[in-house]
C-alpha cells in the first residue's frame, strides 16, 4: 500500500511538470497534447484518480480537430481543471498550524515562550485586552486561548462574557495565568478556565499540559457535526452527507446539486456593526434559508459567511430556480439594526457517481465568484466552458532585492492569486499581506497600521520586520499585526510565513 501511494506521488508530480512545460509554450502541438491526455488516462485507471481519466476524455472531445498547435490561452483554458484539481491535492497535504492567541501586556517576558511553541511548529498571536481580541481577532481561528489573571480583572465583565461564551461554543481551550494563589485559581475554574497556571508551572510543563487539551479539543471537534453559531451542520459532516448522495445517485439515478453562498459585503456590516450583530445575520439567514429548502435537504456552514446546500434535482434549471427562491427570501428579509442583505450563489450539478466532493466544491465556488465578479446578488449556474479567474491578492514586501522577491513561492489558493511586489508598488488588491519595517507603521501612534485595519473594502494584514524584541513591538503586536521577522530577512522564513497566511485563508 505504502509502495502504491509513493508511486502515485511520482506520477503526480510527473503531471504537475507536463503541464508546467505545456503552460511554458507559446504554442503546443495538437500530438502533444494528444499525448498528454493518454498520460491522464493512464493515471486515471488508479483507485481515486478517475478525475483524470475524465480529464483526458474532454481533452481528446474539445482540442480543434485539423488544427496541428493550438495557442497558449487556448491551451491554458483546456488545461485549467487540472491545473486547480493539482492545486486542491497539493494544499491536502498542507498542515495548518495550530494558532495558540495569549492576551497580555508582558510581551517580552513571553518572547521566550513564543519561541517554544513555534519550535513546537504552533502559530502563535498576541493581544494587548479582550477588547482588542474581540476587534481585531474575533474571526481567528483559534485553537488554544491564554490570557493574564490582570487582564481578566481589567476588562469588563460583557466583554469577558462575549469571548468566553464564544470559546465554549467552539469547545476552545482556556487558559489563565496568574499568581500562586488558591482563591484567584478557584474563581478562574469558576469563571470558565479549563486550566490555570501559576509562576510554579514550568516551559516544559505548560507545552505538556497545552499538548493535552488540545488533543482533547481534536477528539471533541471530530464528534460535533452542527455548527453552533447557525445550527447548520458543520464541515465534519460534509464528507459523509456528500458520499450518501452519491451512493444513492449510483443506485437510484438521483440527481443532486451543491450550491455554495455568501453574504454580500458582510467584512462592511462587522466593521460598521459590530461582530455580535454580525453573529445575529449568520444565525437570522440560516434560519430564513432552512425555512426556504426542504426537510431531506441538508445545509453546511462552510466557512465564516459561506454556507453550502446539497439537495436532489432534476437538472441543473431546476436547482437555479431552488436557490433563487433562498436568494428572494432573503433579499426581502429586514435583519437586526434594519440591514437589509443579499447574497451570491454558485450552483453545481452531481451527475456522476465518480465526480468527488473536492471537484464539485471548486465548480460551484468558481460560480459563486462569477456571480460576485456579475454584480453580486445573484444565482450562477457553473459552466465549463468559463475560464475559472481568481481574485487578485498581493504579498508587498519592503527591504527584500527584487531578484529574491521573484525566487519566492506563494502556494496556491483557491479563491487568491497572489503576486509578490516590492512595498513601493503602488498596486493594491482586495486581499493584501504587507511586510514592512516596525518603525513605519508606529509612528503616529500607529496611525497607519488602525488605517489599514479600518478599510472596508480590503482587508490589509501585517508582518512587522525587526533588528529584536522589543516593547514597541509587543505593543504592534496586542494592535493587531500578525507576526515579526528578524532581520536580515531570509526567503525560506518569509516563505513560511506566507504559506502558513494563504493556509489561514483556506
Amino acid at each position: 500500500m505504502k509502495n502504491k501511494q509513493i508511486q502515485l506521488e511520482k506520477q503526480i508530480n510527473q503531471t504537475i511538470l507536463m503541464v508546467e512545460r505545456l503552460l511554458r509554450m507559446k504554442s503546443v502541438p495538437t500530438a502533444e497534447l494528444l499525448v498528454f491526455a493518454s498520460w491522464l488516462e493512464r493515471l486515471g485507471q488508479q483507485e481515486s484518480m478517475e478525475f483524470f481519466a475524465r480529464q483526458a476524455t474532454r481533452l481528446e472531445q474539445e482540442l480543434p480537430s485539423g488544427e496541428k498547435t493550438i495557442g497558449h490561452e487556448v491551451v491554458k483554458l483546456q488545461l485549467r481543471p487540472v491545473i486547480d484539481y493539482l492545486s486542491a491535492y497539493g494544499r491536502k497535504k498542507m498542515v495548518r498550524k495550530e494558532l495558540i492567541v495569549s492576551i497580555t501586556k508582558r510581551f517580552l517576558d513571553n518572547v521566550q515562550w513564543k519561541k517554544a511553541l513555534e519550535n513546537e511548529r504552533y502559530m502563535t498571536r498576541f493581544f494587548g485586552s479582550v477588547e482588542d481580541m474581540l476587534e481585531v481577532g474575533y474571526d481567528l481561528p483559534t485553537d488554544a486561548l491564554l490570557i493574564d489573571y490582570e487582564l481578566v480583572r481589567a476588562s469588563k465583565k460583557v466583554q469577558l462574557d462575549k469571548l468566553i461564551k464564544k470559546l465554549e461554543a467552539t469547545f476552545t481551550p482556556l487558559i489563565i495565568i496568574g499568581e500562586e494563589d488558591q482563591q484567584t485559581r478557584q474563581y478562574c475554574y469558576q469563571l470558565g478556565a479549563d486550566d490555570y497556571w501559576d509562576e510554579t508551572v514550568t516551559l516544559i510543563e505548560r507545552q505538556i499540559r497545552l499538548k493535552r487539551l488540545l488533543h482533547k479539543l481534536r477528539i471533541v471537534s471530530s464528534t460535533i457535526l452542527v455548527d453552533e453559531l447557525t445550527g447548520a451542520f458543520n464541515r465534519k459532516y460534509l464528507q459523509n452527507a456528500f458520499q450518501r448522495r452519491v451512493s444513492r445517485l449510483a443506485r437510484d439515478g438521483q440527481l443532486f446539486a451543491l450550491a455554495i453562498f455568501d453574504l454580500d459585503h458582510f467584512k462592511r456590516i462587522n466593521d460598521l456593526h459590530g461582530h455580535p450583530t454580525g453573529d445575529l445575520v449568520l444565525s437570522e439567514l440560516a434560519s430564513l434559508t432552512k425555512q426556504a429548502i426542504r426537510q431531506e435537504d441538508e445545509m453546511i456552514r462552510f466557512g465564516g459567511e459561506e454556507f453550502m446546500l446539497l439537495f436532489s434535482t432534476e437538472h441543473v434549471e431546476a436547482a437555479c430556480v431552488t436557490m433563487g427562491k433562498v436568494r428572494e427570501r432573503i433579499e426581502r428579509h429586514t435583519f437586526p439594526n434594519g440591514l437589509k442583505v443579499t447574497v451570491s450563489i454558485g450552483v453545481t450539478l452531481v451527475s456522476q457517481p465518480s465526480f468527488d466532493l473536492e471537484e464539485m466544491t471548486s465548480e460551484a465556488d468558481e460560480a459563486l465568484y462569477q456571480a460576485k465578479r456579475k454584480g453580486r446578488n445573484r444565482v450562477v449556474a457553473y459552466s465549463v466552458a468559463t475560464e475559472k479567474e481568481k481574485i487578485e491578492g498581493l504579498i508587498k514586501i519592503d527591504g527584500m532585492p527584487l531578484q529574491n522577491l521573484s525566487q519566492l513561492e506563494v502556494p496556491e489558493h483557491p479563491k487568491y492569486h497572489f503576486r509578490v511586489l516590492p512595498y513601493e508598488d503602488s498596486a493594491g488588491a482586495v486581499m493584501q499581506l504587507n511586510f514592512v519595517p516596525l518603525s513605519m507603521i508606529a509612528e503616529a501612534d500607529f496611525r497607519l497600521l488602525d488605517q489599514w485595519k479600518h478599510e472596508r473594502e480590503h482587508t490589509i494584514e501585517t508582518i512587522v520586520t525587526v533588528t529584536e524584541e522589543s516593547t514597541l513591538l509587543g505593543e504592534a503586536l496586542q494592535r493587531g499585526v500578525v507576526d515579526y521577522c528578524l532581520l536580515p530577512l531570509e526567503s525560506n522564513q518569509i516563505e513560511e510565513q506566507i504559506r502558513q497566511w494563504v493556509l489561514r485563508l483556506s
